[in-house]
């Protein structure tokens, strides 16, 4: 009887530390597979903040767009021609 506990604590310690050491292993590989998307994420916002400098200019077109129209409508205004009407329409939401 004695025996036959001591066979069953020595294969519960082998049980044991062989799921300890799967955990250590799994818990490794989360561990860097996070650093290495934590890497690759900040590469992606270094990207994303150099395509929002280079893409700025863009934001200012619709101002100068407005400029260009107001300046065309008192041109035809000085010049005793009726207010063209604009051939190009966005969507019904769209802001002029």
């Amino acid at each position: 009887m004695i025996t036959a506990l001591s066979i069953w604590w020595t294969v519960g310690w082998i049980v044991g530390t062989v799921v300890v050491l799967l955990v250590a292993v799994l818990l490794l590989a989360i561990t860097g597979l996070a650093r290495k998307i934590q890497g690759e994420a900040q590469h992606l916002v270094t990207d994303l903040d150099s395509i929002a400098t280079k893409t700025r200019p863009l934001h200012d077109v619709a101002s100068t767009n407005a400029a260009v129209r107001a300046i065309t409508r008192g041109l035809h205004g000085a010049r005793g021609a009726a207010p063209a009407l604009s051939r190009y329409r966005t969507s019904p939401g769209w802001r002029e």
